[in-house]
């Protein structure tokens, strides 16, 4: 109690120099803590079903806090209209719901749709819609998968064969953002003969992991653009897994590396590999807990409320303040990305400078200098999850991405506090700091 009211005497300074040493002070404390603050509330979410019998075929979500230990957060049982639910790609939306899309009848049933499902709190969930394939002949509408691209598009990419072809991957993008709508599948530009497609962006590169259905390895096929042409840059067994393997699902760890997972038929288990480039792999391992329990899914990495997805491309989005060009991709997802270096934004009126905003990525320890077109621009330290608020014509000063409220005193000077709750310890350096703070204020001035 005592450090929330010094904190509360310092907010209106008498003098300028005071005011700016608070903000010189919020800094120091926003970068100290920041990361911790991050850390903390980053969660790893696994959607997946268990298994072929009809009582199995429902929704399981598992949780982790660094993406290799997980546990059972709800066996739901959320099924749909259908009864059926398979191969589940998870992300977060703009609106704060998490959003499943999946395969809606069993594999050896012909499937013409599949289906989109929404919950507040990963426990709950409710039937949206269900999204016709739209593709002639249609026999088999498998394992859709979220795709978030850099310029906010939201796709789903979807595995189809029909009475005539092979399978192919099909490309559906939301015309609204209830993801109500959807416009016409575009051939992806990968096969024939291809499934379980899961596509992440990185630089300038898109990069597919998909399952060749003759020889039953994984590949990897890059491109500079999502509807091709693809490049297979990894063929066979490239990366050394061997055969026998399907719905890859990638996420990327807070350190930056890459984890895929990967569903093994024939009683070898659920594996995992890593990599830190996405062209060198691992050998493959069993996921503890989930393997031989868990059958095809995706991962979701929440950092704060970062809206993240299974299959979601990094860089960054938009800040209140300015618009971020950083962060690398991630798969979530993904969650999602570890945040790159964030380049200067332009800010309007004075605004902030605008904080790191990645999809599934980690919050950047101080983001970009402010290219401000008004007076009062100022960086934001360590954003999160969209990016900090500051009102336009104040200096803003985030802590971990939280609003900024501006308190402004009678002298002019604005000096900004995050609305988002410290954490015990960061309270506690603030108390120390502003102890120092006062007792420096207390010193005999020639300008008193």
């Amino acid at each position: 109690m005592k450090s929330l009211s010094l904190t509360a005497r310092l907010r209106t300074p008498r003098h300028k120099s005071g005011c700016t040493s608070f903000l010189g002070l919020s800094v120091v404390v926003a970068a100290l803590t920041a990361s911790s603050v991050a850390s903390a509330a980053t969660r790893y979410v696994f959607a997946t079903f268990l298994g072929d019998d009809a009582s199995k075929e429902n929704l399981s979500l598992y949780t982790s806090k660094n993406g290799v230990d997980f546990t059972l957060l709800a066996n739901t049982g959320f099924a749909g209209p259908t009864n059926v639910l398979r191969d589940p790609s998870i992300m977060k939306h703009t609106d704060g719901q998490y959003y499943i899309a999946y395969t809606l009848k069993s594999w050896t049933t012909t499937s013409a749709s599949f289906a989109i499902a929404s919950s507040p709190d990963l426990k709950t969930w409710t039937f949206r819609t269900e999204v016709p394939a739209q593709v002639s002949g249609v026999k088999d509408t498998w394992a859709p998968e979220w795709f978030k691209d850099t310029d906010g598009s939201i796709h789903l990419i979807v595995s189809i064969d029909t009475d005539t072809t092979q399978f192919k991957s099909y490309l559906y993008t939301a015309s609204d953002s209830t993801l109500g709508k959807w416009g016409a599948p575009v051939a992806l530009g990968i096969g024939p003969n291809y499934i379980d497609t899961f596509v992440v962006h990185v630089g300038a590169l898109y990069h597919a992991f998909t399952k060749n259905e003759t020889t039953k390895y994984i590949e990897h096929a890059t491109s500079d653009a999502l509807t091709g042409p693809w490049t297979f840059v990894g063929k066979g067994d490239w990366a050394g897994w061997g055969s026998g393997k399907e719905g890859p699902a990638l996420f990327q760890l807070e350190n930056g590396q890459w984890r895929m997972f990967m569903d093994c038929y024939g009683n070898c288990g659920f594996l995992q590999a890593s990599s830190t480039d996405l062209n060198t792999w691992s050998s493959t391992s069993k996921v503890p807990v989930l393997s031989g329990v868990v059958r095809h899914g995706t991962v979701l990495r929440e950092d704060d409320s970062v809206v993240g997805s299974g299959g979601t491309s990094g860089g960054g989005g938009t800040s209140h303040g300015g618009t971020n060009n950083a962060g690398t991709s991630g798969a979530g997802a993904s969650s999602g990305g570890t945040g790159g270096t964030s380049k200067p934004s332009n800010a309007g009126g004075g605004g902030s400078g605008g904080a790191f905003s990645a999809q599934g990525g980690s919050p950047a320890a101080v983001a970009g200098s402010a290219n401000s077109v008004g007076g009062g621009g100022s960086p934001s330290v360590a954003g999160g999850a969209g990016g900090a608020t500051s009102h336009a014509g104040t200096s803003g000063i985030s802590l971990a991405g939280a609003s900024a409220q501006s308190t402004t005193a009678s002298d002019g000077c604005s000096c900004s506090l995050p609305k988002a709750r410290r954490p015990p310890h960061t309270a506690l350096a603030l108390l120390f700091a502003a102890f120092a703070l006062l007792k420096r204020r207390r010193a005999p001035s020639p300008a008193r």
